[in-house]
């Protein structure tokens, strides 16, 4: 299948394979509850906060009618959502090479980056930011790293390395393949329901390497049940730098797994449709998998 004009995700088109992942209908939606005070990335990132705007006790300019409506205020990196390819960029010199003391740099297709600083305005991102992103229609496949070590939940900033994607696909029966969603399930959505602030900073995810396998088996989008995919610390993103920035692969993140594990169903059809914010590196979304 041909990637579409947006980094490494396939063409939005429902073919005959895609429509055989649907085998029983059941629908399940894993997106996370949006709540007052969520956890959030860090003190720079707004929590979900509501507030009413219009109450039915209002003056009515419909009556009989009534109507409410409310303003939300919230980072676009908090509750389900999925990063656009703006979001991370790897600072380098003028040889291509990581280096801190670089500029930073945006993905711009196979082997190539732009500076960051020559796409943002007042208005925000120029370059690859989420209105550009297709709705997202492929392959899905669930990874339970937690159900295969027999556990609820990772421990604290547990690096998932290869062997255990390994030792998970055997265990699930599962491949990967080409132009497919891998979701990765550490059992840490408990605690982001409970407001563990372990969740924020000690987050079990995938390491490099992992990331690496997963890249070489076809993989073409990631999430995860954390906050970041990968874990966390340390915080140098190596694993959204590797894979945004020099591979044109997004992430979705604060994913809601449970459910899929619990029915142990580790392949389906995913729909993704991000909303087309303008100039934003990211969009809220609540992904259905549907089996």
């Amino acid at each position: 299948m041909k990637n579409s004009a947006y980094g490494k995700l396939p063409l939005p088109q429902l073919t005959p394979e895609l429509l055989t992942l649907v085998k029983t209908g059941a629908v399940y939606s894993l997106g996370v509850d949006f709540q007052e005070g969520m956890l959030t990335p860090g003190a720079a990132m707004k929590s979900y906060s509501i507030v009413p705007h219009l109450r039915h006790s209002d003056p009515s300019a419909i009556e009989p009618g009534t109507a409410a409506a409310e303003v939300i205020r919230m980072s676009i990196h908090v509750g389900t959502h999925i990063d656009a390819l703006c979001h991370i960029a790897e600072k380098r010199n003028a040889a291509g090479e990581v280096d801190s003391a670089g500029e930073p740099r945006l993905y711009a297709g196979e082997g190539k980056t732009v500076a960051a600083k020559d796409h943002v305005t007042s208005a925000g991102q120029r370059h690859l930011s989420i209105e550009r992103m297709p709705p997202i229609v492929m392959r899905g496949i669930l990874l339970d790293v937690a159900g295969y070590k027999d556990i609820e939940t990772l421990p604290p900033a547990y690096p998932i390395g290869a062997a255990d994607i390994r030792g998970t696909l055997e265990k699930q029966g599962s491949q990967i393949g080409e132009d497919t969603a891998v979701l990765v399930r550490t059992g840490s959505y408990r605690l982001l329901r409970a407001g563990d602030p372990v969740y924020r900073d000690a987050q079990t995810g995938l390491n490099l390497e992992a990331a690496q396998f997963l890249v070489s088996q076809g993989m073409t989008l990631v999430g995860a049940d954390n906050m970041a995919v990968e874990a966390m610390p340390p915080m140098d993103h190596s694993v959204h730098r590797y894979l945004l920035v020099n591979n044109g692969i997004t992430h979705v993140e604060n994913l809601n797994l449970d459910e899929l594990a619990a029915a142990r169903c580790y392949e389906f059809l995913l729909i993704i449709a991000p909303l087309k914010l303008t100039g934003a590196t990211g969009s809220w979304v609540n992904p259905l998998a549907i089996a």
